[in-house]
């Protein structure tokens, strides 16, 4: 199925769109291969095996745990936000993938801060790295999040509503 993002008028113009597309694809496949060209010549060969085993493993823990997950979890939130209208229901996803890769992203943090911060005394913490308290940060990032979605969700909810009775109204 292919949708037509740009309409040309002319047959000038589709020859300027195509220019620009295959222009833009090849500054695409040019600056990969300068990265891989790159990455080949500063890795040495014993971390390349690393790299790709480490490839490997990403690849299986997405699609073996990952996806699944989301699938299950988008399948549970349709149901929970069953009464919803859909675009209600896209900020509620939307939210959730936000907060989703928020959580990704500081969970090596936390886990970095308890292994290299250990408290008590006598530990000689280091408090030039990791700096800050990443859990509540993430604790009150999430409750922001809720808080925004419900409103949000709310306002749109609001606004369908009001709008329908003008419309009845009219």
């Amino acid at each position: 199925m292919r949708l037509p993002l740009v309409v040309p008028s002319t047959r000038g113009g589709r020859r300027a769109a195509w220019w620009v597309r295959a222009t833009l694809g090849a500054l695409g496949v040019a600056a990969l291969g300068y990265a891989l060209f790159g990455f080949l010549a500063n890795v040495p060969p014993t971390q390349l095996i690393g790299v790709a085993a480490w490839l490997a493993v990403a690849l299986l823990v997405h699609d073996g745990i990952l996806v699944p997950l989301t699938t299950l979890a988008g399948g549970g939130l349709s149901r929970f936000t069953f009464g919803l209208r859909p675009v209600q229901q896209g900020i509620v996803r939307g939210a959730l993938l936000v907060g989703a890769v928020v959580t990704l992203v500081a969970a090596p943090l936390i886990r970095a801060q308890q292994v290299l911060q250990p408290r008590g005394p006598g530990s000689g913490v280091n408090n030039t790295v990791l700096q800050g308290d990443y859990a509540l940060a993430l604790g009150v990032f999430w409750i922001v999040l809720a808080v925004a979605a419900a409103v949000v969700v709310t306002a749109v909810g609001l606004y369908g509503r009001r709008s329908k009775v003008r419309k009845i109204l009219s």
